[in-house]
């Protein structure tokens, strides 16, 4: 080997260097590049052991989260049963209207809709039958029962 082909040889070997860094600087910020674009996405980098550490966390929240419904159920569950065993006094009085009957029973939560008792009543015939005294109902009584109750 002469002399110009080791100075050409060396002089190859700096450019394929200063390409080699080049590249580098210009190029290796796309890692970081992603990972900006993955913040600003909402995603968040984490660390394996710190992966772990929330995982856990997730599984007892979801255990507790569990417990929670269970607790909500059960309680909804002696909640109705308390509704049933309620009892509202109701007390017509003569001269009162088959109108402000169904407002009463409907603002004490006995009917659903005031227009549908009325209508049962006059197509059945019980609202000339009503008699006046103190009623106690339960609530979820149909509007039959109800109206056998306040025409005896």
């Amino acid at each position: 080997m002469n002399k110009l082909n080791v100075r050409f040889f060396s002089i190859g070997m700096l450019v394929a260097t200063i390409i080699v860094l080049l590249y580098g600087f210009f190029f290796n910020n796309e890692s970081n590049k992603t990972d900006q674009a993955e913040a600003k996405e909402g995603y968040t980098l984490v660390e394996n052991n710190r992966l772990d550490l929330f995982n856990e966390k997730i599984a007892n929240l979801e255990k507790e989260n569990e417990q929670l419904k269970a607790t909500i159920e059960s309680y909804k569950k002696e909640k109705s049963k308390e509704q049933k065993e309620v009892v509202y006094k109701f007390q017509i009085r003569e001269g009162m209207s088959l109108e402000d009957i169904a407002k009463g029973l409907n603002g004490i939560y006995i009917i659903t809709d005031q227009k549908d008792f009325v209508k049962f009543m006059v197509k059945n015939g019980y609202e000339k039958k009503i008699q006046p005294g103190e009623f106690s109902f339960k609530q979820g009584m149909s509007n039959k029962e109800i109206a056998e109750m306040i025409t005896k």
